[in-house]
């Protein structure tokens, strides 16, 4: 199986700037996941995690999380950000996804 993303979700929703957010990627695989990074509008890279810290609920349910604060400067408006998956073969999977600051 390749790898899939889907159920990527963020709360709150719209995110608000200079407040955190919490976003959520459940990603399946037959390989194991070498890294799960979010790439920004505002050019910034952000690890997800699925160790039960780092904000993750669970250890190795295939559910990452990042939590980060939203820039207090963005301003409002629908934004593009992708998601990059990498497994340990090399392989990788993206998914873009439209995100809401308002």
């Amino acid at each position: 199986m390749a790898i899939v993303i889907e159920e990527v979700k963020y709360t709150p929703d719209p995110m608000v700037a200079g407040k955190n957010v919490k976003a959520t990627a459940k990603i399946k695989s037959d390989e194991a996941i070498a890294s799960v990074k979010l790439y920004t509008p505002d050019y910034r890279t952000l690890e997800a995690y699925d160790d039960g810290t780092h904000g993750d609920d669970t250890a190795g349910d295939g559910i990452y999380t990042i939590e980060t604060e939203v820039p207090y400067d963005a301003p409002a408006g629908y934004y593009d950000v992708t998601l990059v998956v990498t497994d340990k073969k090399g392989d990788t999977a993206r998914k873009n996804v439209q995100i809401r600051i308002g």
